[in-house]
């Protein structure tokens, strides 16, 4: 089993658990988001470990990888079934629970396994699409359709970084009250941190597909398109959050190994940045 980063912290004793979702089955283009996980795990063993902008090194937390949950071929019900199983076991453990996708179908049983842990909150959802189809090539368990679920179950959304959404989806981003920060707006008017926070509740999921990021950053997956946001605005976006919000569990979805493997230190990189923000914030680590 790999480890996430040089250190396997014994479950018992992990603060965080690192949770392998090589589930891909609902992707309508490019294939491969399976095998995100072991990519993003294998990176991580090159990562230095003590984070200069940070001041810490976020193994410190005590991270422990997970074996990746298995899924059901042909069953995306029952697919699901299984990652909000698994991901609410390790929630009652009292585990902070750092989800590897995977398609981002991967995203509605996790938040549904927050909420039956943890309670209510608001979902920041960074991406490139806004993911709002009702249903996409017939599933419902499309990624192209988990927030359109989660708008029917209540969850308050936020959307940053998208550059990609049809006009019904815009009308029922409208009409449901997502707050919407798009990248244009972004590049042209900059990153509006306070206006995120204020559209945010205090408790917040943080969903992150990593095409969120310009292909010249990322180019490594499912559905690329320019004009993305750039790893700093990312991480400043991340960071006010972490500062300002009490985080409860997040993902990063649809990373597609395609042999260029400064995406993947950069998917390994941003994930082990969040944790360390998690580490300040909850008190696990302080800088020095």
């Amino acid at each position: 089993m790999l480890a996430f980063g040089e250190v396997q912290t014994p479950y018992e004793e992990a603060r965080v658990v690192v949770l392998p979702v090589p589930y891909d089955l609902s992707l309508s283009f490019l294939p491969g988001a399976r095998r995100g996980p072991e990519a993003i795990l294998l990176a991580s063993r090159e990562l230095e470990p003590f984070l200069l902008e940070l001041g810490v090194a976020p193994e410190e937390v005590g991270i422990h990888a997970l074996s990746p949950v298995p899924f059901v071929a042909g069953s995306a019900e029952a697919s699901h079934r299984l990652i909000y199983e698994e991901a609410l076991r390790h929630l009652r453990a009292g585990k902070f629970v750092v989800s590897l996708g995977g398609d981002h179908s991967i995203v509605h049983p996790l938040v549904l396994a927050h909420r039956e842990a943890l309670g209510e909150f608001s979902i920041l959802h960074i991406d490139a699409h806004a993911d709002l189809y009702p249903e996409w090539q017939g599933s419902v368990y499309s990624h192209a359709s988990p927030f359109y679920r989660l708008l029917q179950e209540g969850f308050p959304l936020v959307q940053v970084g998208i550059r990609a959404m049809d006009r019904d989806s815009l009308n029922l981003a409208r009409e449901k009250g997502v707050a919407l920060f798009p990248a244009h707006r972004i590049h042209r008017e900059g990153l509006p941190l306070e206006a995120v926070l204020g559209a945010l509740g205090d408790r917040v999921y943080i969903s992150l597909d990593f095409d969120a990021l310009d292909p010249s950053v990322m180019p490594s997956v499912g559905t690329p398109l320019p004009g993305g946001l750039s790893y700093r605005q990312v991480v400043d976006l991340l960071e006010a959050v972490f500062r300002a919000k009490e985080v409860v569990g997040m993902d990063f979805v649809e990373l597609s190994p395609n042999g260029q493997f400064h995406a993947e230190m950069t998917a390994a990189q941003l994930v082990y940045h969040a944790i360390g923000l998690k580490g300040l914030k909850a008190g696990w680590l302080r800088p020095g």
